[in-house]
């Protein structure tokens, strides 16, 4: 038999333009009745921002700054999520078990793999931008790292 998907993990950056890439997710997860596992990934502060934070502001106002940034996240994650549930309801009223919301600290490539590994992820789906080709040789992009480092496949959704 061929193997199935049980867990899509979609390392989503929240832009307007992740719809249809969501769209794809829950179609694939109809199929499959699979779990979808929806993160997203809070970039760490460079060394000397965060030493220059750290000197004009107390601990409680990084604290609140931080929470902020979460609900801000989650509250995004949500509205997606919803508008998709609503749009779909019918063709997603099957799914076993409603989309986890995962909010992860690092590195984006490097939470998404680690996530991966966690969650016994089948499939990992990201969004991807153009960029120009020096722009691509100078950066990377999260989406390469992901893809040459991954031990599962990785479907990758352009993004113009």
């Amino acid at each position: 038999m061929l193997p199935k998907l049980q867990t899509i993990i979609y390392a989503c950056d929240l832009d307007n333009q992740t719809q249809a890439a969501m769209e794809l997710v829950l179609s694939l997860a109809s199929t499959n009745d699979a779990k979808v596992i929806l993160m997203h990934a809070m970039e760490p502060l460079s060394t000397q921002a965060s030493h220059m934070i750290n000197n004009y502001m107390s601990e409680d106002v990084r604290n609140a700054m931080r929470k902020d940034a979460i609900d801000d996240t989650t509250k995004r994650m949500d509205i997606l999520l919803s508008g998709m549930m609503d749009k779909y309801e019918k063709e997603l009223s099957a799914l076993n078990t409603p989309p986890e919301k995962v909010i992860v600290n690092g590195t984006p490539a490097d939470c998404v793999q680690r996530l991966a590994k966690e969650k016994n992820a089948d499939l990992i789906v990201m969004n991807s931008r153009t960029h120009s080709r020096l722009g691509q040789m100078m950066l990377g992009s999260t989406a390469n790292k992901v893809i040459h480092s991954s031990n599962i496949p990785v479907l990758v959704v352009p993004i113009k």
